[in-house]
């Protein structure tokens, strides 16, 4: 198993999908898929390298919106790209978990 195919199973992940900010000069509207504690992924068509670090805001379910600081991954050319999430406080940590634990109860 590939390193990128190991993170990608670290974290229970929501479909979604969610409403998103990319944010940068100018705040461009994206859709989040596959939500975790560790990343998402950001459907864009802008294409996008990796290792590139930007900062989402994502209207989670439960909590609002919130703002994370991440890493790109990889891409799927015309759909997106993978983000890790880096430098996340204990606080946004604990707000991820409940989210997600929120929307899973609710899906069973």
């Amino acid at each position: 198993m590939n390193a990128v195919a190991a993170n990608r199973r670290q974290h229970v992940r929501v479909a979604g999908p969610f409403d998103g900010r990319r944010l940068g000069v100018i705040p461009i509207e994206v859709r989040i898929y596959d939500l975790s504690q560790g990343g998402c992924f950001v459907n864009s068509m802008l294409e996008q390298k990796s290792g590139v670090v930007i900062v989402l805001e994502i209207d989670v379910p439960g909590e609002g919106w919130i703002r994370v600081k991440g890493q790109t991954l990889y891409a799927k050319p015309e759909f997106g790209f993978a983000v890790r999430f880096v430098e996340v406080s204990e606080e946004l940590s604990a707000r991820i978990e409940r989210a997600l634990r929120q929307m899973g109860e609710s899906s069973s």
